[in-house]
């Protein structure tokens, strides 16, 4: 019976794995639901005050790039050359040869800066064309410069080109400018991509995840706090790797600090691309468990590979250690140490490429270096072994150098009679000096030597030479690795590996061999809220690897879907989806949808739309034309609360009366909540100070609070 259990466990397992290959309607058990567009009111205001509305804070996010070259390419008329330049610069940025970059680089100067700096009379009266229009938009486009160029990033690129070198970042700056310099970005702005956009991020910005949006599978790993699954999430299909630590666990170890360190150093290192990480793209919580949701890896360790495949050629071990220096210099470069490099934690995905895992020992030395002595026996660095002595990530290239010597040998230099004495392992690794043998070539004997330098003034990789001697004579032989083609975010993706995991396989011990945690252990452990409130900001969204993981899989059906529902709404009530023609010209600060709490009893949640002014709040049901209206005058005050675990909004009215508001995301609570108490306080300013302004001037006073049932216009207080 076990082993049928263990067989139908691999079966679910691999069907979802072929099921997240296939189309995105086959992927998602559930659906992404976009709200209204009418959402964009609020977003817009919310994104801006954040200052997240800027040209370059749009474009450089996946879904907003891709809205925006929607927008480019099939709604407007004039060609859009700069769309081209862009994808001409990437393609650039993955060139490894510098030949092949300088060739590359003249190409698109003539292509297109000079192409540009010819028409540049023609870029300068459009400018004066749609300078008036765009100086008076929102504070978001004030990034829009006059020069259609920077001649700075001209004058570099010319100079570059004149001395034989190739300069990437200065020409992708100076595309930036072109773009900047136009008025595409204000017309998207002003379009119905920017709703879309609006809509997409407060989805991303309302993620609230539980188990219910995995669909977990087999175990595939176990460590000291939890186990490690393989799941699919529900809503795009795409399959992940989750990771549970057992809160009652890390409380009776007392490794709260570690669990937590962990989900900070993976927030650290899972933004950019680098694809030698596991990276993170979620972390949530449950009552009794912490969860981060990885990279799913199923092509086993190197440890295991080096179990079962025997020792690594050199060119086997160069291939390994070129991904791994890349993986180290992504997280050196956000200040980040690893410390725990060794065979186990360097994991397989299905072609066979490698990346680094597991950073639960990683430390930010950002503003203070570590001096803990943690690690590994027989790969720790010297400075690491010695107490009290600080060090960065140079202790992460003599870990390298270590490894490396491990795959090639099959031990550590510092464990050659299998000795499991650590204090005899850190006494030579503090002392001795390792003999290489004579079977490794002059550049392998070189890189090691360099890496187990215990001097780490003069160890390789350090004082910022990482990626240099990647991209030495030793890791790219012409005659070893053809030169890869430029189609991936890095070239050593098109390498072939030289070690395949076999397809159609799990590729991890059984259920029963990986074993389970003796619920006994922790059967006297009691969370208290205490522990719960440790864990308040652990749940994480990395914001460009769900738009990443959303671009992959559903984006094009959900804006189809979306698109139709919003198009059959209109047909049905044509005032449906046009609730925003009512702010039109007037001083509305705000408007959008709401959960108002109704009838006689209040125990009834109606959806309502909602118009903020300076002086009142007006409201009305989907399809009335009836307005309701509360103006500031009635209100006593604007407070938080909650019902069933769902943050309101609570307006006292004068009589003890009260208007409770629900809305339907973080961002929407958020910005209602902090406009509507800024208005209520502005208008109480006016207030105090009217009647003596009246006063003056006329007798008797002004009765504020019956204004009249519909405003046209509304001219303050």
């Amino acid at each position: 019976m076990a082993d049928l259990e263990a067989v139908l466990a691999d079966v679910s397992y691999l069907m979802a794995m072929e099921k997240s290959k296939s189309t995105p309607a086959a992927r998602a058990s559930k659906k992404i639901i976009l709200p209204e567009s009418s959402i964009r009111s609020v977003m817009q205001k919310y994104l801006e005050e954040r200052d997240e509305l800027t040209f370059d804070k749009i474009f450089n996010q996946k879904i907003g790039f891709l809205l925006f070259k929607d927008f480019c390419l099939n709604e407007i008329d004039e060609a859009v050359p700069q769309l081209k330049f862009y994808e001409e610069i990437k393609d650039y940025e993955k060139l490894d040869s510098e030949e092949e970059r300088l060739c590359r680089s003249r190409q698109i100067y003539d292509g297109y800066i000079m192409k540009e700096l010819l028409s540049c009379s023609h870029v300068r009266s459009t400018w004066d064309t749609n300078q008036h229009s765009i100086t008076n938009s929102p504070k978001m486009l004030s990034s829009l410069r006059e020069e259609a160029f920077s001649k700075k990033a001209v004058d570099h690129v010319q100079t570059h080109l004149a001395k034989k070198q190739s300069a990437a970042p200065l020409v992708l700056s100076f595309f930036l400018s072109l773009y900047l310099s136009s008025s595409f970005f204000f017309l998207s702005f002003i379009s119905d991509k920017f709703t879309r956009f609006c809509q997409w991020k407060n989805v991303e910005l309302n993620i609230h995840l539980t188990m219910n949006d995995f669909s977990v599978h087999r175990i595939i790993g176990r460590g000291g706090f939890g186990e490690v699954y393989g799941c699919r999430k529900a809503d795009t299909g795409k399959m992940y790797a989750m990771k549970c630590l057992d809160k009652k666990r890390i409380k009776m170890k007392q490794g709260e600090t570690l669990a937590l360190n962990e989900r900070i150093m993976l927030s650290l290192v899972s933004t950019g691309d680098c694809p030698f990480i596991v990276c993170m793209t979620y972390a949530f919580h449950t009552p009794d468990k912490l969860c981060f949701i990885l990279d799913l890896m199923n092509g086993g360790d190197l440890h295991y590979h080096l179990s079962q495949h025997g020792v690594f050629s050199e060119k086997e071990m160069r291939f390994y250690a070129a991904e791994i220096i890349l993986g180290l210099e992504h997280m050196h470069n956000r200040f980040v140490v690893y410390r725990d490099l060794k065979p186990a934690n360097i994991l397989l995905d299905e072609h066979g490429h490698v990346r680094i895992s597991d950073l639960g020992l990683a430390c930010d030395f950002s503003k203070k270096k570590p001096h803990a002595s943690v690690g590994t026996h027989g790969y720790m660095a010297p400075e690491v072994l010695q107490k009290g002595t600080a060090y960065d990530s140079s202790a992460d290239w003599f870990s390298l150098g270590c490894m490396l010597f491990k795959l090639l040998r099959g031990h550590s230099p510092f464990r050659q009679h299998k000795t499991k004495d650590k204090h005899e392992i850190d006494r030579m690794t503090l002392t001795m000096n390792v003999e290489l043998p004579d079977s490794f070539s002059v550049e392998l004997k070189g890189l090691l030597e360099g890496l187990l330098q215990r001097d780490v003034v003069k160890r390789l990789g350090c004082l910022g030479r990482g990626r240099c001697f990647v991209h030495s004579p030793f890791f790219f032989l012409s005659n070893t690795y053809p030169p890869p083609p430029p189609s991936s975010s890095s070239p050593l993706l098109q390498y072939s590996p030289p070690l395949i995991p076999p397809r159609g396989e799990v590729n991890a011990a059984d259920a029963f061999d990986i074993g389970s945690f003796d619920e006994e252990d922790t059967k006297g452990i009691k969370l208290l809220d205490s522990d719960q409130e440790l864990y308040k900001n652990f749940p994480l969204v990395i914001s460009e690897r769900w738009q990443q993981e959303v671009a992959e899989t559903v984006y094009e059906a959900v804006n189809s879907d979306t698109d139709k529902n919003e198009a059959r709404k209109r047909a049905k009530n044509k005032q449906l989806g046009h609730e925003e023609d009512y702010a039109l010209g007037k001083d509305c600060i705000m408007h959008g949808y709401m959960l108002k709490l109704g009838n006689p009893f209040l125990t009834q949640w109606q959806r309502r739309y909602f118009y903020l002014f300076p002086n009142r709040v007006e409201w009305r049901g989907e399809g009335e034309s009836r307005q309701n209206l509360l103006t500031m005058e009635q209100i006593v005050t604007v407070e938080e609360t909650q019902i069933k675990d769902k943050k309101c909004i609570l307006l006292r009215i004068k009589g003890g009366k009260q208007v409770v508001l629900q809305c339907e995301s973080d961002p929407e609570f958020v910005q209602w909540k902090k406009e509507l108490t800024e208005a209520f306080t502005e208008a109480q300013k006016l207030l105090r100070r009217a009647p003596k302004v009246i006063g003056k001037g006329r007798a008797g006073g002004v009765e504020l609070s019956k204004p009249p049932l519909t405003h046209h216009n509304s001219n303050g207080l």
